[in-house]
């Protein structure tokens, strides 16, 4: 009798899949890299070593699970900006597979087939699914450590103890936020013993998955604790109902969407109280329990960061919360699966998808460029008729960004810093004064000290502004003084 909707749910399964390749692969280079992209791409690039990569990620805020793999991907399908972020593209198409298997698993088949939809055509999974940062794999990554979380404590052995310890130590050494996760996970557990519905001995699978988790980090522990250690951070102090902001950005920014995602979160409690109570499957927890435990984990992850934002150093921005994400999915396609009659879980599902991808292409979010454009400005550089690779210098802001976009044209030219010193160190000794470009990222008022000394003895003849960046052309000045003449 099952065997229909199976087969239903695994077609439809098989259509989201299509439809997030397509989403995510189209246009996947039309934007510029931008800094932090380029960060990625410059600091794993093929012919670094791995003890380079290391030293470079100790001193960051990051781990070093996403650098490795971006490294041995891009010395598999080469150094590009496309290759970069197709690996954030497969692993985008993957997470769209994991909320399906996690939540029909979890829930139920209505439910993993609601959740593939809603992830399929998420904004916010979307875009970093077409980023060369570690974001779609955090997704990815968090969905299965929740999904072992879940299992380890409806099924407490070695076997499901392996599998949360695996799932969770890769998602902390591809981001910190892991630990904050895995924190949430172990309090909402916690509270079952505390409140007598469980005995202690239900989490031991647990406490050792986790425990197994943290091993894996000692190798890593210094970096670690310098990042735990640090008191200043460039986020800004998050307002006191955040979430919101966020919640709003997870969608698009459509208020449609915010508001009946936001309206069937606030039913799902009472969705929940309606449906006839019954025995779950063997090793399964109950959909409320299950429910009750994952947002109760999400929810007492984001306490904690507010709070350590607020007494110790910023930590919160949107993108770093997409590792809640998957849990804000599962809820929200469990309370549309609950909705009667079932035209209407139709209707809805369908609505929120026709908008999601109707507000997606009407935004010009392949269209318009948003990215800083660091790559249109070596471009313009590059293709001017005047430029000359040989003789001209190059000096930027930011450096190994414009470097490897000079690169990636085939151009044999050093980028330099924008220093007065640099620019001193690489005239000396030229028997003519180069033509300079000057490339300047985000910060404008860096290059200033430059274009003072430019300015003694070069001639700004050019400046193209681009979304983040801009590109200068100075020429030296010729000074001509006329010789005295014999009477």
């Amino acid at each position: 009798m099952s065997r229909p909707a199976i087969d239903r749910g695994a077609f439809i399964l098989a259509g989201c899949l299509l439809v997030a390749v397509a989403l995510r692969f189209f246009h996947l280079d039309f934007q510029s890299l931008w800094v932090d992209e380029l960060f990625s791409v410059v600091f794993s690039h093929p012919d670094l070593g791995l003890s380079q990569i290391a030293a470079a990620y100790a001193e960051d805020v990051h781990p070093l699970g996403y650098p490795l793999l971006l490294h041995w991907w891009l010395g598999f399908f080469g150094d590009t900006g496309l290759a970069a972020r197709a690996l954030s593209a497969v692993f985008g198409v993957l997470g769209v597979a994991a909320m399906y298997a996690a939540g029909r698993w979890c829930f139920d088949l209505r439910t993993g087939v609601f959740v593939a939809v809603l992830t399929t055509v998420n904004w916010f999974h979307l875009a970093y699914s077409q980023e060369a940062r570690a974001y779609s794999l955090v997704f990815l990554l968090a969905a299965l450590s929740n999904w072992a979380f879940i299992a380890v404590l409806g099924r407490p052995g070695w076997r499901t103890a392996v599998f949360y310890g695996l799932a969770t130590a890769a998602a902390i050494h591809v981001h910190y936020y892991g630990i904050v996760a895995l924190f949430g996970q172990l309090a909402a557990a916690l509270v079952m013993p505390l409140s007598g519905r469980w005995g202690w001995r239900r989490l031991w699978a647990l406490l050792a998955g986790a425990a197994g988790a943290a091993l894996t980090v000692l190798p890593w522990i210094g970096p670690l604790v310098r990042v735990a250690g640090l008191r200043e951070a460039w986020p800004a102090m998050p307002k006191p109902f955040f979430f919101l902001e966020y919640f709003h950005e997870y969608f698009g920014k459509l208020l449609t969407l915010s508001v009946v995602f936001g309206i069937l979160l606030v039913a799902l409690p009472f969705l929940m109280r309606a449906e006839i109570s019954g025995h779950p499957k063997a090793g399964r927890l109950s959909t409320r329990m299950t429910a009750g435990l994952l947002g109760g984990a999400a929810a007492i992850s984001l306490v904690a960061a507010y709070l350590r934002s607020v007494l110790v150093v910023p930590m919160l921005v949107p993108k770093v919360t997409i590792v809640f994400l998957p849990v804000l999915l599962w809820l929200i396609a469990l309370a549309i699966s609950r909705l009667s009659p079932a035209w209407l879980r139709i209707v809805v599902v369908s609505g929120v998808a026709a908008l999601s991808l109707v507000g997606l292409f009407r935004s010009g979010y392949y269209s318009e460029p948003r990215k800083e454009q660091w790559r249109e400005a070596v471009q313009y550089m590059v293709s001017a008729p005047d430029f000359d690779p040989e003789v001209d210098v190059c000096l930027a802001t930011l450096a190994p960004g414009f470097q490897y976009y000079v690169d990636q044209f085939g151009t044999h030219m050093e980028v330099e810093e924008a220093d007065p010193q640099r620019l001193l160190a690489v005239v000396n000794g030229r028997p003519d004064m180069p033509r300079v470009w000057l490339l300047a990222a985000r910060d404008e008022d860096a290059v200033q000290p430059l274009r003072q000394e430019l300015s003694r003895g070069w001639v700004r003849k050019d400046r193209v502004e681009f979304l983040e960046t801009s590109v200068e052309r100075w020429e030296p000045e010729v000074a001509t003084q006329e010789e005295p003449h014999d009477p």
